[in-house]
């Protein structure tokens, strides 16, 4: 669990500065917008995250905690504190995916040479890093309980409709959603 670990340090201590960079460049749009439909729309992605920016600056030092600790008992389900590591890095992979959603629709915005190459930039590297991630926690969730059912799976259920490679077609499919197995949501607990 330790080399995990480190990765998914160098991840979101990467994903913290990315949003950190993101978020310098949308503050002047928000502050001098054309009118309130882009001000809001703006600041709407914007305020995710910085709730994004928060949970990152308490799990980082998290992260740190458990890949210091010297007793392997220490990564076990009966561990409150490694229950809330594995829930904490479950919640931002989802929160990696937004971004990954946000750089997108900034895009479609940002056409200028200097914005659109640091968004792609920050959208190629958030990308390759929610992939990793997403795969590292299949296996940590497999490995940890049995009965874990990911309620984000529907959004790359036979389709990544993040991927730009040119290999999955423009529009997700739509599945029904009685074939996911009802699970929690950061949504459905407000």
């Amino acid at each position: 669990m330790k080399e995990e670990l480190k990765i998914f340090y160098h991840i979101f201590t990467t994903t913290k500065d990315a949003i950190e960079k993101f978020m310098n460049m949308l503050d002047p749009v928000i502050q001098n917008a054309t009118d309130d439909h882009e001000r809001l729309y703006y600041h709407h992605i914007f305020e995710e995250e910085e709730q994004r920016l928060s949970r990152l600056v308490e799990l980082i030092p998290l992260i740190s905690k458990f890949e210091s600790e010297k007793d392997e008992r220490d990564f076990a389900p009966t561990n409150n504190e490694f229950n809330r590591l594995l829930q904490e890095l479950n919640l931002e992979k989802f929160g990696l995916h937004n971004f990954v959603e946000h750089l997108d629709l900034a895009l479609f915005r940002f056409t200028d040479e200097e914005r659109s190459t640091m968004l792609n930039q920050l959208r190629e590297v958030s990308y390759s890093d929610y992939q990793q991630v997403k795969a590292m926690l299949l296996e940590i969730n497999q490995r940890f309980d049995n009965n874990y059912v990911d309620p984000h799976a529907h959004h790359d259920h036979d389709h990544d409709h993040l991927d730009r490679s040119g290999t999955t077609s423009a529009a997700a499919p739509v599945v029904p959603a009685a074939k996911y197995k009802k699970g929690f949501t950061v949504g459905s607990l407000i």
